[in-house]
């Protein structure tokens, strides 16, 4: 009965939402990666490696730069136009233009040249993501029809390329999860317009594909760090449209919105972290921006009078972040990066407390912060039921106000993370408020039911541990300190989805095979050229990468 009711409750909005601000900062190093002559721009991190466009005096190349050693060396090209990489580990994936437009891989430290994937006379391909030993690109081949790209992806370990999508529709802008098991895109009409979130997850029988959004919004820019699919979406709620970051969990479940004034949007995530470009409405230009999903605080990585764009990030296992970006400086642009250590030092740390009496909490909390706040009411017929998801990890406290704005509850459940907190043995005449403890493992989900009289209610409360911020000590002098902000505009929603799944039929292509595309001829590199020329600057640099020029 658990499941059928707490499924039943996710399909519910959630009444109300607030945090106590903690503040945060990062502690970390600016980098210049890429200044010199010509435009650098579109970066992609992963480790201590950085990949980027370099185009200068009409010739494009893909370099990497050490963020380490600070050493930085060029893929030949032997006279090609290479443009818009991606990098998982040392391996760097990127299109490249000669007498046809195709995929190139290259190994740091183990390649001498570039390889092509799964080499095809006349091949149209581009946007090239890489995660784990999958890669994923948009291909004009199987259709020949420029408004209708499919989704392809290469097996790296076992030389196979597979067709992920098979319709009229626009499918573009593909990014892979760090383990290579998960491909997310954005599928959109002909005319490249009311845009959905797909996914396509690697199983026993292949890749199955399902649609992760529905008709809420315009969706664009999907990224995946295996959790969770991040995007961006223009919306119109309560008569007024903004973009903004969402995100949602590969296995289905609640929406979540980052809600900010102003432009949001071209979002990359790793662990815990979403990096995005942001536009505040009291600005005329582009920051880039950082949000820990675990702690629910905003950072401000940038704030200059420049154009900050196209960031990416990677979270190492010991905490080491690295966030790159493209700014533009004197007729120019360059690329940075941002590196620091993600950890409770330095900035705020969990505070060494007592155990916790969760009744005092509840009637007192003090510099207990609230993660939680959701109301339930009785009307009639089935039990009625709400549902949220929430940040926060540690030893928190549960409180239950009986009887909050209505009458005493006879009958009730709470459940955190699928574990039953409190039953309706719980609500007894008499008791106003129950408190028990509650363990937060970071990604937390509260069901609750009521059952009983209509008019009865009652108020769930949700406190985590206390953070308490310590002076920054043995700080280098050249380190950059940010500070971050708790923030609580994130609200939740459970719209459904499209149920469509779409299980790829086509044929699966080896990659020594040399067949002739479906459609289209061979591309003269003066005419593609010409047409990508408006291409080389950061916002459309990265649109070729994810398909197209929206923000």
């Amino acid at each position: 009965m658990l499941r059928t009711l707490a499924l039943s409750c996710w399909l519910l909005p959630p009444l109300a939402l607030a945090t106590t601000p903690a503040p945060r900062t990062l502690t970390g190093t600016l980098h210049v990666v890429a200044g010199g002559p010509g435009d650098q721009t579109d970066p992609h991190v992963s480790g201590p490696w950085v990949a980027y466009t370099n185009e200068s005096r009409g010739t494009s190349e893909i370099r990497y730069h050490d963020l380490r050693t600070s050493t930085d060396a060029a893929i030949p090209n032997e006279g090609a136009f290479d443009f818009v990489s991606d990098i998982s580990g040392s391996t760097i994936v990127f299109t490249r233009v000669s007498t046809s437009s195709a995929i190139y891989v290259f190994d740091v430290g183990s390649d001498t040249v570039a390889r092509e994937l799964a080499p095809e006379a006349g091949s149209s391909r581009r946007s090239a993501v890489i995660g784990g030993r999958t890669v994923a690109w948009q291909d004009f081949g199987y259709t020949g029809v420029t408004s209708q790209p499919e989704i392809a992806a290469f097996d790296l370990d076992h030389g196979t390329l597979t067709r992920l999508t098979d319709d009229t529709f626009h499918d573009r802008t593909p990014a892979v999860s760090p383990d290579g098991a998960t491909v997310v895109w954005a599928k959109c009409d002909e005319q490249g317009l009311r845009c959905d979130i797909w996914q396509a997850r690697r199983g026993a029988n292949g890749f199955t594909s399902q649609a992760l959004t529905g008709s809420e919004g315009e969706e664009s820019h999907p990224d995946t760090n295996g959790e969770v699919a991040v995007y961006a979406s223009t919306r119109t709620l309560d008569g007024v449209t903004d973009r903004d970051i969402y995100w949602k969990p590969l296995n289905g479940g609640t929406e979540q919105r980052l809600a900010l004034p102003g432009m949001d949007a071209n979002p990359s995530i790793s662990g815990s972290l979403i990096a995005f470009e942001r536009r505040d409405p009291a600005k005329n230009d582009f920051d880039i921006v950082l949000y820990d999903m675990n702690t629910e605080t905003l950072y401000a990585i940038t704030n200059t009078p420049e154009n900050e764009s196209l960031t990416d990030l990677s979270v190492d296992a010991d905490g080491t972040v690295r966030v790159v970006w493209t700014v533009s400086q004197n007729g120019d642009f360059n690329v940075h990066a941002f590196t620091f250590k993600l950890d409770d030092e330095p900035g705020c740390k969990l505070a060494p407390v007592e155990p916790a009496v969760p009744a005092e909490v509840c009637a007192r909390p003090g510099d207990w912060p609230m993660l939680a706040s959701l109301e339930v009411a009785r009307t009639s017929g089935q039990p009625n039921g709400v549902a949220l998801g929430f940040a926060g990890t540690g030893d928190g406290v549960l409180c239950v106000d009986n009887g909050y704005n209505g009458e005493d509850s006879t009958a009730g459940w709470v459940w955190l993370n699928g574990r039953e907190l409190v039953d309706p043995s719980r609500f007894k005449p008499g008791v106003p408020r129950v408190a028990t403890r509650a363990p937060l493992d970071g990604h937390n989900s509260l069901t609750a039911l009521i059952s009983g009289r209509p008019g009865s209610a009652f108020r769930i409360r949700v406190y985590g541990p206390p953070r308490v911020c310590q002076p920054l000590s043995g700080t280098p002098t050249d380190a950059t300190v940010i500070p971050g902000f708790a923030l609580k505009p994130v609200s939740s929603s459970s719209a459904p989805v499209s149920p469509m799944t779409f299980i790829p039929e086509g044929p699966v292509r080896d990659a020594g095979l040399r067949g002739c595309s479906t459609g289209g001829g061979p591309i003269t590199l003066s005419g593609v050229i010409l047409l990508l020329a408006g291409l080389l600057r950061p916002r459309r640099a990265k649109a070729l990468r994810r398909g197209d020029g929206a923000l």
